[in-house]
């Protein structure tokens, strides 16, 4: 013990064994912690993803068109919002009524119908009004866009 107590000036202070011990094992836990969380979300991930759906509008026609679409994404998981004053009805590419807001026979038939490419909402309302139109996914209830058509 005492040779070691002369290297020590009556100025200078340490911290003790167990305080560096119990800081190394904290910062130990930390890292852990960490890494553990940013692993975790490489691996793990949600099984309902968000689709991409671009549109494109027209406003001559008053109506927004579906440029490109996810495969398997159906009409029903899709809700479509306007401005108060207007309504909508979505068409498929092919020109046959997909189904229409306010309409039960039309939404039911939304259940098998998939939104695909050249797919189409046309928005009805006081002419030279703008409106916005908005579609949201239920699934992951993630916004897929909004687009402004004038009535």
């Amino acid at each position: 013990m005492k040779a070691n107590r002369k290297f020590i000036r009556a100025d200078e202070r340490a911290v003790s064994a167990v305080i560096g011990v119990i800081l190394m094992v904290a910062i130990t836990v930390a890292i852990a912690a960490t890494v553990y969380v940013y692993v975790s979300g490489m691996i793990g991930g949600t099984k309902n993803a968000t689709p991409n759906i671009a549109c494109v509008t027209d406003s001559t026609n008053h109506k927004i068109t579906v440029a490109t679409a996810d495969n398997n994404v159906r009409w029903k998981d899709v809700v479509i919002t306007t401005a108060t004053g207007s309504t909508w009805k979505a068409y498929h590419a092919s020109g046959g009524t997909a189904f229409a807001n306010n309409s039960a026979e039309l939404l039911a038939k939304a259940d098998t119908d998939y939104i695909t490419a050249g797919d189409y909402v046309v928005v009805t309302g006081t002419t030279g009004t703008n409106y916005a139109i908005t579609l949201k996914y239920t699934p992951t209830n993630a916004l897929l866009g909004t687009w402004t058509v004038v009535g």
